[in-house]
């Protein structure tokens, strides 16, 4: 820090005697100025050491902005490649390159140029890049290609971009079709993005075919099978279990009616014989309804099968037939 004060002090002395006169070949700030960029670059010093870089770099441009020699450029680039702008470092060291060395001038300054102009192509080796790939664009459409919202020369829009290290926002756009990606590299990295700017083939209507009803021609037989002679098995047996409460109410009925004459006490036995009997009928007729459909059922589902026969098989002689008794009633057939 109080070599840097130094070389403030002898760039103006210097300055003014190989001039001869009043004038400065450097800018002749004022003493003001001067103290000013000292306090600043020992600021900028202080907080670089704390590791604040981002500070320190503000230190260290308002000190440039008031001195604009190669010691302080020098302090600046640093700072940014230390931020990782390393784009603008390099170009802050280019500048320090090009300053034109005066006669008389402190030795350090011709130093900074040299460090400045080592330190330019080491930055140039660690800057990264990526190059954009855009296909399928619309015919007679310029490709459109967009880094962090800055439009990038056509001729030069599939050249690797030099970029700073960190995430980039790309857009490629060709008439009304436009894409976007994000993408993050790092130091001495190269990546390739490729866009495909084909436009999305036009929706195609969909229509939904009505869905196949559970009581179609498939699910019927079954639907009567199992519900009819469910049906009938309930029937029959709650008819036969009637039917025979009724006929034991009878004869007891009868035994208590001699000459088909009953008391009056006797009324509600003979009523309760009646109402079983009709249960009984209503069952057995309700039963028999169900053993009817079941056997539809089963005579449409042979049906089906004879008809479409699986792949591979053969279809089957399927036949039924009812069958009744004196006392039962059933189905028989071959499968």
């Amino acid at each position: 820090m109080h070599l840097r004060r130094r070389l403030i002090t002898i760039t103006f002395v210097a300055s003014a005697l190989v001039a001869g006169t009043t004038s400065l070949a450097w800018a002749d700030p004022s003493l003001s100025d001067r103290e000013t960029a000292r306090s600043l670059m020992d600021d900028g010093d202080a907080k670089r050491d704390k590791g604040d870089f981002k500070a320190a770099l503000k230190s260290y441009e308002a000190a440039d902005a008031i001195m604009h020699v190669p010691t302080t450029g020098l302090e600046v680039a640093r700072a940014q490649a230390q931020l990782g702008l390393l784009l603008e470092a390099r170009e802050t060291l280019g500048r320090v390159v090009r300053l034109p060395p005066k006669p008389g001038e402190p030795a350090p300054f011709s130093a900074a140029r040299k460090t400045a102009e080592a330190l330019s192509a080491e930055l140039g080796a660690r800057i990264p890049s990526i190059t954009v790939l855009a296909t399928n664009g619309e015919p007679g459409q310029t490709t459109v290609i967009v880094f962090d919202g800055e439009i990038v020369p056509p001729a030069a829009s599939q050249a690797p971009r030099k970029v700073n290290p960190g995430r980039h926002s790309i857009v490629a756009r060709s008439g009304a079709m436009e894409k976007k990606q994000d993408v993050e590299v790092a130091e001495r990295e190269s990546k390739t993005v490729t866009f495909d700017l084909k436009p999305a083939p036009a929706p195609v209507a969909h229509v939904d075919e009505p869905a196949a009803s559970s009581s179609g021609p498939s699910s019927l037989p079954k639907v009567l099978i199992y519900g009819g002679f469910g049906l009938g098995v309930v029937g029959i047996g709650v008819g036969a279990v009637t039917g025979l409460m009724s006929i034991s109410k009878v004869n007891d009925v009868k035994q208590n009616c001699p000459n088909d004459v009953c008391p009056l006490d006797r009324q509600s036995d003979i009523d309760s014989a009646k109402s079983l009997g009709t249960i009984s009928t209503i069952a057995f007729i309700a039963g028999g309804v169900g053993v009817g459909a079941g056997i539809i059922g089963l005579v449409l589902q042979g049906k089906q099968s004879s008809e479409a026969p699986p792949p591979g098989t053969t279809a089957k002689n399927f036949r039924i037939a009812p069958s009744v008794g004196p006392t039962w009633a059933g189905v028989h057939g071959t499968f």
